[in-house]
């Protein structure tokens, strides 16, 4: 058996961590479903991605998943929100409608907001639900504070 996995002997670490490897099928997934966009615009983070969802023509390339790739596109338009008052992200707005003429769509961007509110909101109720599947800790600094902690547990089922 051990002689059919002979792809590491070395045992050396894979070239790619599989770190985002569904954000990344969503974004070639996206860019395969409409192969008539306009432009791209380099989103540096998830906030800007969000943001780039106000103009629907336009690929947002999510910039953690393709910094290897970053130099290929030396004329890239970068958007970045992270850290940026309201009149800023306007302004970000205003530079990629200018740059592309494009109109921002506001409605496509309170969508995507909602989109992520209410994923946000099953995540949080599912990291509550599983906190109450946890255990309670066990004081265990000593054998008799480990069992006056498991005794007092009983008591208070």
């Amino acid at each position: 058996m051990k002689k059919a996995f002979r792809y590491n002997r070395r045992g050396s670490s894979p070239a790619r961590k599989l770190c985002g490897y569904a954000r990344w099928l969503r974004f070639w997934a996206e860019a395969l479903a409409r192969p008539r966009a306009c432009g791209a615009v380099w989103a540096e983070d998830a906030d800007a991605g969000l943001l780039a969802a106000g103009f629907p023509a336009l690929l947002a390339v999510p910039a953690p998943l393709f910094t290897e790739t970053a130099e290929l596109f030396p004329g890239r338009c970068r958007l970045a929100a992270e850290g940026k008052d309201a009149e800023a992200l306007l302004a970000a707005i205003r530079d990629v409608e200018a740059r592309f003429s494009l109109r921002f769509d506001w409605d496509a961007f309170l969508a995507a907001c909602e989109r992520r509110d209410r994923r946000g909101g099953r995540l949080r109720a599912l990291s509550r639900a599983l906190a109450a599947l946890a255990p309670p800790p066990v004081d265990a600094r000593t054998p008799q504070t480990a069992l006056r902690s498991l005794s007092e547990r009983k008591r208070e089922i």
